[in-house]
């Protein structure tokens, strides 16, 4: 994929070019991208915003990247800014050891390229993202064709870096569709530049809208071009009306979040390390799933490009890079899971997602023979990024932050009035007044909706699990990965496994139930054969109640009140109105859900509360649109209205 000429500069194989200048490649990036597009003046301005967004086409090695992280450093200080995003695509992404070989080159970025390595794994095409919290950056890096992942891509972005190869090594990437959705995603007065002059890309850059300049180019090149979008942003063009997203620049200088679970903190932090005041409303329900110990995290793989697998896999990314820099090692093992086939999850889908995911052996290994430990015909998938997580511990990090203020009580209705919403007690006392409320209270959500518009907008359900805490003197068994079937094992943890769990929607007794034990037990010990079970004790057992929607997805995002939602959409998709536009309908005014994460919560929260955040914000999303909307809150109601017409 990559050669390397004398002088140590890198070439591209497939489109037989160099990544950068072989004078001084930093320099380059700087005069090209940096000064083309007076990043230090904007970065700075008294104009500036909440967040500095910047879209290239072509990562490459990451120089760019690594220029413009450098730059913020230098003058994040002097900024108005809180959060520069960086999304970037490339259709060939480059091993580790090529990128720190390249940028090797450069000492000076020697300290934020050993930062990008450590997260640099656990890479699948479409979005992977990369939080540096500390550094208050985002790297969106977008794996696969910019033609094809362009339009999932959604938001307003200020500046693009137009750094694909040449136009006649790589002519798609330079083309009317590339214009096109920049021009979709341009900011008022949003900035490009490159190092191209061709008359092709000048055509095509201009016929959307951009005012094209000739500027001095960069070494041998005479000219470079530069140009700014003048026009008003193009609006939102969702063919899912309700999908489409409000420009906004008015950031809250408050947000009150309910329900300190998994949900609430994911959120609480997102928002606090942007700058953001938070007020985070608990009454400590002992029940909630997010007190589980040793919870256990792995992609799941369907056997075609669900949104199932797309999204456990972008989220399996994104928190192992974010783990190193939140928890420490006793709190979390990645010790790899080992899922079992059976009826539920046919050897045949397992073979068949793997190939149709493109999933390299650092995600998932087919194991057609699993060995002694289990029965002759057992199969099943490793997948070696598998994980426990110590969830207390894991909230509690979340929460720590000086933005973060926690607020004891329970929430018994909500208000909103003059712009503010009011959190009444269950006593109907006034708790507290804020502009923006996220409502993430797991199955307390509904009734406070219920409250509000007598109906909620979509159903959570409760379920119970049981699991068991065991005792195993095994020293061996820490080395052990997490065994999955139908009910899960960890390896030990100082002596102590954790083996679950049952899963019972109908009856929601909290007692344990020795029942409950006893065919968790046996499942395990007729399955999971190689365990010395002789030795292993029940310490105690646990339950928990989880909250889940009906299609197991979580729910993130704005609400719509039920009723102005149906008399707007009904009729939407019948045939007769095929070519009828109808119109957005605005949702509740700041007003937010995050909930519904059922069994997936430790695996999905982290990167649901970003998402969370990015809407919240008016920040380009980490997922792609088509993924989205099966998260959106307001998907349920848009079911009901297309099975009634």
């Amino acid at each position: 994929m990559i050669d390397w000429k004398e002088n140590g500069t890198p070439v591209s194989r497939e489109f037989n070019d160099i990544y950068f200048s072989p004078e001084n490649g930093l320099e380059e990036t700087r005069h090209v991208f940096l000064k083309g597009n007076r990043l230090e003046e904007r970065l700075t301005s008294s104009e500036a915003h909440h967040t500095f967004s910047i879209l290239e086409l072509g990562f490459g090695t990451g120089l760019n990247f690594f220029a413009a992280w450098q730059l913020w450093r230098n003058c994040k200080n002097r900024s108005k800014q809180k959060v520069l995003r960086f999304t970037s695509f490339e259709k060939y992404p480059l091993e580790r050891d090529d990128i720190r070989k390249a940028i090797s080159a450069f000492p000076e970025l020697s300290e934020q390229l050993e930062l990008f390595l450590e997260k640099y794994k656990l890479l699948v095409p479409g979005c992977n993202t990369f939080l540096f919290e500390k550094e208050s950056l985002v790297l969106d890096l977008w794996i696969g064709d910019a033609i094809r992942l362009l339009p999932e891509t959604s938001g307003k972005f200020d500046t693009f870096f137009l750094d694909g190869f040449a136009p006649s090594k790589n002519p798609e990437l330079w083309g009317e569709n590339i214009s096109l959705q920049l021009k979709r995603l341009s900011n008022k007065n949003a900035s490009l530049a490159t190092f191209t002059v061709a008359r092709s890309v000048k055509d095509c850059l201009s016929g959307a809208g951009f005012t094209l300049s000739k500027v001095p180019g960069y070494g041998r090149k005479r000219e470079m071009l530069v140009g700014v979008y003048e026009s008003e942003p193009v609006a939102d063009v969702n063919p899912i009306p309700f999908l489409r997203r409000i420009s906004t620049s008015k950031i809250p200088e408050k947000v009150s979040i309910l329900g300190a679970g998994l949900a609430g903190a994911s959120i609480a932090r997102a928002l606090a390390w942007r700058g953001i005041q938070i007020e985070v409303w608990d009454d400590h329900n002992a029940l909630r799933a997010s007190s589980v110990p040793m919870a256990v995290s792995h992609p799941h793989i369907t056997k075609g490009e669900t949104p199932t697998s797309l999204w456990t896999l972008r989220c399996l990314g994104n928190s192992i890079r974010r783990y190193s820099d939140l928890l420490s090692k006793d709190s979390y093992q990645i010790s790899g899971t080992l899922q079992l086939a059976g009826e539920d999850l046919p050897w045949a889908r397992l073979e068949e997602g793997v190939k149709v995911h493109s999933l390299s052996r650092e995600l998932a290994e087919l194991k057609p023979e699993l060995g002694k430990n289990f029965s002759e015909d057992t199969k099943g998938i490793y997948y070696p990024s598998g994980f426990w997580t110590d969830t207390p511990v894991l909230i509690e990090k979340l929460l720590d932050h000086p933005n973060i203020f926690l607020k004891q009580g329970k929430v018994g209705s909500i208000h909103f009035e003059k712009e503010e919403w009011t959190l009444f007690s269950e006593n109907k006392e006034i708790l507290s007044k804020t502009e923006v409320l996220i409502l993430a209270n797991s199955f307390g959500i509904e009734s406070l909706l219920q409250g509000l518009w007598k109906e909620s907008p979509f159903s959570l359900r409760s379920v119970r699990g049981q699991l068991e805490i065991l005792e195993d003197p095994n020293i061996d068994s820490e080395k052990d990965p997490i065994y999955v079937g139908e009910k899960y094992l960890t390896p030990s943890k100082n002596r102590i496994r954790v083996n679950g769990s049952t899963f019972d929607e109908f009856d929601l007794d909290p007692k344990i139930r020795a029942k409950d034990r006893e065919e968790i037990l046996e499942y395990s010990q007729n399955t999971f054969q190689g365990i010395h079970w002789k030795q292993i004790k029940v310490r105690s057992d646990f339950v928990g109640i989880r909250s889940q929607t009906p299609d197991r997805f979580p729910i993130i995002g704005p609400v719509h009140s039920p009723e102005p939602f149906r008399k707007i959409y009904s009729g939407m998709s019948l045939p007769k109105n095929r070519k009828k536009e109808f119109p957005f309908l605005e949702p509740q005014k700041n007003l937010f859900v995050f909930g519904g994460l059922g069994s997936r919560g430790v695996l999905t929260s982290l990167l649901g509360g970003e998402i969370l955040a990015e809407i919240l914000l008016n920040e380009p999303l980490s997922i792609e649109n088509s993924l989205y909307s099966s998260l959106h809150p307001s998907r349920f109601l848009y079911r009901k209205i297309r099975n009634q017409d």
